[in-house]
């Protein structure tokens, strides 16, 4: 394998990887939050009880969320480290590589983590080449990738 081909498999298992553990986070944040509201709201017939269910549901799945998101996060720092050295001569990839790094930057920021996560899903289309007309796909991938 060349270096570009190598770094076309990394680019789109890392963004599919990124978006799928990315994906799983908000799912498990929603789940904590109804399971643990209505096991508390219902289940419970105190008030001390409901709060104390209240702090080991949170515990548990903050900690799901946490481990989540260590694991994207570790995954992109492995894709930073891999593209680092690289020399890539094919102007589409490069663009894509970059947008990629972006986007791992951008997820590693707790606070806008949901714009990293966008990103790594339009890096996991274009890489794809799933880009269809008509849509703001299209208009993205023209600006960003085919300068």
């Amino acid at each position: 394998m060349t270096d570009e081909s190598k770094v076309w498999y990394l680019l789109i298992s890392s963004s599919r990887k990124a978006v799928r553990l990315g994906i799983i986070i908000p799912i498990v944040f929603a789940l904590t939050v109804v399971i643990t509201g209505l096991t508390a709201v219902l289940l419970q017939d105190t008030y001390e009880g409901s709060i104390r269910v209240l702090k080991i549901g949170a515990s548990i799945g903050f900690s799901i969320i946490l481990v989540f998101y260590l694991i994207t996060w570790f995954s992109c720092l492995a894709f930073l480290k891999e593209t680092k050295q690289k020399d890539i001569t094919d102007e589409k990839l490069r663009r894509l590589v970059v947008m990629n790094r972006v986007s791992c930057i951008l997820f590693m920021i707790p606070i806008i983590y949901f714009v990293g996560l966008f990103v790594f899903f339009k890096v996991k289309t274009f890489a794809e080449g799933k880009v269809q007309k008509g849509t703001l796909d299209q208009i993205l991938y023209h600006y960003f990738i085919n300068k």
